[in-house]
């Protein structure tokens, strides 16, 4: 299977990348820098380079795959909201490019609370306002209603 990963050199992804390739899959990688590009090379993947904001690479890169795993974030905090907004958009990106196609899009997503109680996949995503604007589980919810195999970790 033919997997574009974004976020392929970071915490989660650089992870998920050697496991894929370990169990005989090919990897597209999103990388930004030479450096992370050259890491990601030795590693066996091929490097996609581009950025969250390029949403044509990642669109090039989704339509050339078996499925999507969607690791990549932007931990800058003190532009939080802003990052936020741009998961949205690369979530509705990918989703785009799967749609109607049976291809997964797997999106890693922020931490969920269930208050008094182990939190479950069958919780609904918590609601974003003002102080927690993260929607990537309710992004992912609404591709899967428009026909896109989409879950989320």
């Amino acid at each position: 299977m033919k997997v574009f990963v974004t976020g392929a050199t970071g915490w989660v992804g650089s992870v998920l990348v050697n496991e894929l390739i370990a169990n005989g899959h090919q990897v597209l990688g999103l990388c930004r820098s030479d450096e992370k590009a050259a890491a990601l090379h030795a590693a066996g993947a091929e490097v996609v380079r581009g950025s969250l904001q390029e949403l044509d690479v990642l669109k090039d890169a989704s339509a050339r795959s078996d499925g999507v795993i969607h690791t990549a974030f932007n931990h800058d905090f003190s532009k939080f909201a802003e990052n936020c907004a741009e998961d949205v958009r690369v979530i509705e990106t990918l989703g785009g490019v799967l749609e109607g196609s049976d291809r997964p899009l797997l999106v890693t997503s922020g931490i969920g609370f269930a208050p008094g109680r182990l939190g479950t996949e069958t919780d609904p995503p918590m609601p974003t306002n003002d102080s927690y604007p993260r929607a990537s589980k309710a992004t992912a919810i609404a591709v899967a209603a428009r026909g896109v195999r989409a879950s989320t970790v």
